[in-house]
């Protein structure tokens, strides 16, 4: 799965998702998503059927992978806030629940780290909760089972985990390295090693 953004700031961007044949590495499908609108970020959620595109114009939009049909709405967000940056995006693995990240404008490292991680259901795209962490994470992401959502912070070289079916902090802690920036959760599958002899 590719998003694709062409075209130049003035005359605006052509945006496409385009389907690759992993084995032959030709381009099976190219869907049309949108005209003149940048992309922040892209998520394509491993059970879910959609892929959902953040623009930097508070929008989301929804590809249906396999209808090819393309539906747009709006995020409901404070008048003083902009979306994050790449990495404070993450949705269920069923594409049911959609977290972003959003920058208040009053934030002294603006651009750097998000103040707030909106829940999104994302059939009638209401707010769920808004999470304020501790320590601004400059990137969060959702466990391969949906349960956990972890977040990390430079500033206090911090990593935080909460509990996705409430949303409350469950663990917390400081000094995990020197300025975590992205976090990469590993399948929950453990698999057999073989005993050496």
């Amino acid at each position: 799965m590719c998003v694709n953004s062409s075209g130049r700031v003035d005359a605006g961007f052509t945006t496409t998702a385009s389907l690759p044949d992993p084995i032959k590495g030709i381009e099976i499908e190219n869907i049309a998503v949108f005209q003149s609108e940048l992309v922040v970020e892209a998520i394509k959620p491993e059970d879910s059927t959609s892929l959902f595109i953040i623009t930097g114009e508070s929008r989301v939009t929804t590809v249906d992978l396999q209808t090819g049909a393309v539906t747009h709405a709006d995020l409901a967000q404070d008048e003083n806030s902009s979306f994050g940056q790449i990495g404070t995006l993450d949705a269920t693995s069923d594409g049911a629940r959609l977290f972003v990240g959003f920058i208040r404008d009053d934030e002294e490292r603006r651009g750097f780290v998000v103040n707030e991680i909106r829940v999104d259901d994302t059939i009638f795209w209401h707010v769920l909760a808004v999470i304020e962490p501790h320590d601004p994470p400059m990137h969060f992401a959702i466990s391969e089972n949906g349960q956990r959502l972890y977040t990390v912070s430079p500033f206090e070289n911090s990593i935080a985990i909460y509990d996705t079916t409430d949303l409350q902090l469950t663990a917390y802690r400081t000094g995990v390295g020197a300025t975590p920036a992205r976090i990469v959760i590993p399948s929950m599958t453990i698999e057999p090693t073989a005993k050496s002899e």
